[in-house]
């Protein structure tokens, strides 16, 4: 009775089997994501797959399976099981789908992918997996979830050296002008000038200009509505404002906050969570005074840290400490914090679905929110610096006690630069880091030299 029911669970989700094309998803645009995960399905190790919802964690994996079809692999010898469906008991666990569906395909001795999404549901899952892939070298495991917990605690003690990991973030700017379908010249010319590495500046400082002569007041215009409200897939092609903040508050907010996090971390008080992470994103990319939001909400001290723990390892927001040459004592100074997607800040404001002229208010919030997020991928470690009330933005390393290697980033997100905007950056970088070299991230300016390198937000990625 209960292997009818998996069984049944098992073809229902599995429409490729009877080449239902409604299986896959009908979103075609593939992720940067897409190719890095490809390159790896030879590999024997597990390849876990961690993001925010929506993101497009289900997409990415339904166009990998097609992938495999493509190639000649036999849609049988391939099986996909979601947990935010997949019924679990304490009677029907992940090895009674396992062992139903490897007893199914006994007759077939060849390779198998098996695809389990939002794994993070399943108890022990971590262990299940270890058992089948040391003793079963024939079964490729791909494993996704919405939250980072399994990766830094589970996994980590259980699977290492067994499984790799990636992280799909929200859509980059560059991957919206693609999936957009953004006038093709604009994002032709837009992939020659993107700057991946703020140390390779790839073209004269002539070029650039009139290159932002020529599309930067589009491209300005579309990264202000990126940042608003296209930063996951499924908005890409809405027009539709109301839908689209019901989709960002309900789809991605609220399955975040009252379901994925009070169940994984078995939490009763969910307006209490809601409370805390609603000031933490109107506060984003600004200071955050634990004492000042516990006394605000009403909890302890310690409940509210481990609330910004739970945040964190749900990859929502994130802390970042004032700079001290001692890490430890870094993290007994001011802190900033910054929600993970810009979407988010949206989603508590309504209004701003319906006035562009109040969005501008908030714009230098949300593209400073957008460059840690594009940081975080490239440093180790992320800081800013403070000085009385005199603040650098972001300082960056790979190796924290090595200054001269700190990368110094000012977001400047305003119409004019004026030369006391760089008196700061310039002081503390030639007397505290040793260094002449700092970089402003503008709205839409540009500049090259020896000293300072000045780019427009929508050019980073």
């Amino acid at each position: 009775m209960e292997n009818n029911l998996i069984l049944k669970e098992i073809e229902r989700q599995n429409g490729h089997w009877k080449n239902d094309h409604s299986f896959f998803s009908a979103q075609e645009y593939q992720r940067k994501l897409f190719e890095d995960l490809v390159k790896y399905l030879p590999e024997q190790q597990i390849l876990s797959i961690i993001g925010l919802r929506r993101t497009g964690k289900t997409t990415i994996i339904k166009q990998i399976i097609k992938y495999l079809i493509i190639n000649n692999v036999d849609p049988i010898n391939i099986l996909f099981i979601s947990f935010d469906e997949a019924l679990i008991t304490s009677k029907l666990s992940l090895v009674n789908y396992i062992d139903s569906y490897l007893t199914k395909t006994n007759a077939s001795n060849k390779q198998k992918y098996i695809f389990l999404d939002e794994i993070q549901y399943v108890d022990k899952w971590q262990h299940i997996l270890k058992r089948y892939y040391d003793v079963d070298k024939k079964i490729k495991f791909i494993v996704s979830g919405s939250s980072s917990l399994f990766i830094q605690k589970k996994t980590t003690e259980s699977l290492a050296g067994r499984i790799y990991e990636f992280q799909l973030d929200h859509l980059m700017f560059e991957e919206f002008l693609e999936m957009s379908g953004a006038q093709k010249q604009l994002t032709e010319q837009y992939k020659k000038f993107v700057v991946s590495d703020f140390n390779q500046i790839k073209h004269s400082e002539n070029e650039y200009q009139l290159f932002l002569t020529k599309y930067g007041a589009k491209l300005e215009k579309l990264f202000e509505n990126y940042l608003l409200y296209y930063q996951f897939p499924e908005t890409v092609f809405q027009t539709n404002r109301k839908i689209m903040y019901k989709y960002i508050t309900d789809a991605i907010y609220k399955k975040s906050i009252e379901y994925d996090i009070p169940r994984l971390f078995d939490i009763d008080k969910v307006d209490e969570l809601k409370f805390i992470f609603q000031i933490l994103i109107n506060e984003t990319s600004s200071e955050i005074e634990y004492t000042k939001i516990s006394s605000e909400a009403g909890i302890e001290l310690n409940t509210l840290k481990k609330y910004l723990r739970y945040f964190h390892q749900s990859l929502l927001f994130d802390v970042v400490y004032n700079y001290s040459k001692s890490f430890r004592k870094s993290r007994r100074l001011q802190k900033k914090g910054y929600v993970a997607s810009s979407n988010f800040f949206t989603a508590f404001h309504p209004e701003l679905f319906e006035s562009k002229t109040i969005a501008s208010q908030y714009m230098g919030k949300l593209a400073e929110t957008y460059v840690y997020n594009i940081l975080k991928t490239k440093f180790q470690y992320i800081s800013f610096y403070k000085k009385q009330n005199q603040e650098i933005d972001f300082i960056c390393n790979n190796e924290y006690l090595n200054k001269r290697e700190a990368k110094l980033v000012e977001v400047k997100y305003i119409n004019n630069i004026k030369k006391e905007d760089f008196s700061f950056i310039e002081k503390i970088a030639k007397n505290i880091f040793k260094t002449s070299k700092y970089y402003i991230l503008s709205k839409k300016h540009f500049l090259n030299n020896n000293n300072k390198t000045i780019i427009p937000c929508f050019l980073i990625k």
